[in-house]
């Protein structure tokens, strides 16, 4: 045996025994940490914990994903759970334990006072960036600050009789898909989410799918959209999975990624060239991509942020429209009432925006939708070094509680939204009343808060507003077909109507 041979082995003689004593060193010296910050900060025990089968590894959790049948009205099961638990309480989750927390003030720290000491968490990083790519609704730290850098002027400029103008023409094409005949039933959801689809990508780049259009088949538009949904739905599964989502391939996602992603750089392609002509209307200020295209470094980033875009753009607006339709129709006096408002300020004419700004029952009912059904209704964040929530510890819940580095906490707005000290009587109710001089601060999160507030909000409330007021406008009467039928979540990246809205429609 040569004598570099032999060396090598006398290496690894001493380092393999190594291992095991550097990783034990390690743990104590992440114990000691923790433990200095639980002392520095007067942190307690938690107030409350989720029972767990198993305390020592939490296999529950294996166990639920593998064999557990899905919880059919599962964020009312979350609000139930707080209702029992307390607004902050702990779980067992495998390898780490996770936070579960509605308290306003929590969520105020986790996403604004503490915001450095948190991030994004890994799990719902690598199944969004496998299925859509890494942009803006993925990064982190000095990558996400140069994106939101980039978007921010994108939207600020852009001119909002140009958007009202762009929607109106898509909703001229909705009304085509909508029979002219009193009492058929048709269902909206899906014409919303075509519409927004269409709408999202004229604003964003300036070239639209036009899947609403009935000139002509749309074949590739419908099969972009599918394939969209089919990733959509892969993200959601493999959140779900957490640490497990590594075991889960998925192929026929991965082909639809494939062709979301062809489809996506053809229509980049195809909207780019259409700018780079003398026509002006073809390059306006409504055209977020050919500002994007002017900082992007190559086409992959700037079809990935489109992508993430699209997602904040399109599935928030048509999953917020469903809900409020959905309650809408059953709820006549309302819609009566919000009707009579629309009709009074503009008349038969689409508003300006000057005139929606002033329909304050319209703001009042898209407000109360999104408290009630909001269409991000559970988030997270992972804990980037040892740090605390300022509540949930100790016996009355008011002390600080220890999270650790890598461990998640996760926000529930669904429930946040039904805090009956915030909003007042019958929190489960939609009574759109209640926003009269209502200002709830962080006890209402509908768009997230803190740096990471929703960089589109304005953009989106506007579209919904003039969407909105016009349906009211063109249709006299909305009934649904299924008075007695419930608002059952479909948990998917935004959340909607898992039945669809049923209405029969009477125009004006």
């Amino acid at each position: 045996m040569s004598p570099t041979v032999e060396s090598q082995y006398l290496i690894l003689y001493f380092v393999i025994p190594l291992l095991p004593i550097s990783y034990i060193l390690c743990s104590i010296y992440s114990q000691v940490q923790q433990y200095r910050v639980s002392r520095t900060r007067g942190c307690k025990d938690a107030q409350s914990k989720a029972p767990v089968k198993d305390p020592f590894i939490g296999l529950d959790f294996i166990w639920d994903c593998l064999f557990a049948k899905p919880v059919e009205k599962y964020l009312d099961s979350t609000y139930r759970t707080f209702q029992q638990l307390g607004n902050t309480y702990i779980c067992r989750r495998w390898t780490w334990e996770a936070v579960y927390t509605c308290d306003s003030r929590n969520i105020k720290h986790v996403l604004a006072t503490g915001f450095d000491d948190f991030k994004l968490p890994r799990l719902r990083v690598n199944a969004m960036t496998g299925m859509l790519g890494s942009g803006i609704f993925t990064l982190n730290g000095h990558s996400w600050s140069h994106a939101r850098g980039v978007l921010r002027p994108c939207f600020a400029k852009q001119n909002k009789e140009s958007i009202v103008a762009m929607l109106e023409r898509h909703f001229q094409a909705l009304l085509g898909r909508i029979p002219t005949e009193a009492g058929t039933t048709i269902d909206l959801q899906p014409l919303f989410f075509w519409l927004t689809m269409d709408f999202a990508t004229d604003f964003l780049m300036g070239h639209s799918t036009h899947v609403l259009n009935r000139a002509s088949s749309h074949a590739k538009e419908k099969q972009f959209v599918n394939d969209y949904l089919t990733c959509s739905t892969e993200i959601v599964r493999k959140m779900q999975l957490g640490p497990l989502q590594m075991f889960s391939i998925n192929f026929a996602a991965m082909r639809a990624r494939s062709r979301v992603f062809q489809y996506i750089d053809n229509f980049i392609s195809a909207s780019l060239d259409s700018g780079k002509g003398d026509d002006e209307s073809l390059n306006t200020a409504c055209n977020v991509l050919q500002g994007l295209a002017a900082v992007a470094t190559d086409r992959k980033q700037l079809r990935d942020q489109i992508l993430h875009i699209l997602v904040a753009s399109r599935d928030t607006t048509a999953c917020l429209l469903s809900n409020l339709f959905f309650v809408l129709a059953r709820k006549p006096h309302i819609y009566n009432k919000l009707r009579r408002e629309v009709t009074s300020i503009a008349g038969v004419e689409p508003a300006t925006s000057m005139q929606l700004n002033n329909m304050e029952y319209l703001k009042w009912c898209v407000q109360e939708s999104l408290r009630l059904h909001p269409v991000i209704p559970t988030n997270a964040r992972e804990a980037s070094k040892d740090t605390v929530l300022p509540y949930g510890g100790g016996e009355d819940g008011n002390s600080p509680l220890l999270i650790k580095k890598g461990n998640l906490v996760m926000y529930n707005i669904y429930a946040m939204h039904r805090d009956a000290h915030v909003f007042g009587p019958d929190p489960e109710e939609f009574v759109p009343e209640r926003w009269n001089g209502l200002r709830p601060g962080w006890g209402y999160l509908p768009f997230n808060g803190g740096p990471r507030i929703c960089i589109g909000q304005k953009f989106a409330l506007l579209e919904t507003h003039y969407l909105v007021s016009r349906m009211v406008q063109t249709f006299e009467t909305m009934r649904a077909s299924d008075d007695d039928a419930e608002w059952v979540e479909l948990y998917a990246l935004a959340t909607t109507c898992k039945d669809g809205v049923h209405v029969s429609l009477t125009r004006a």
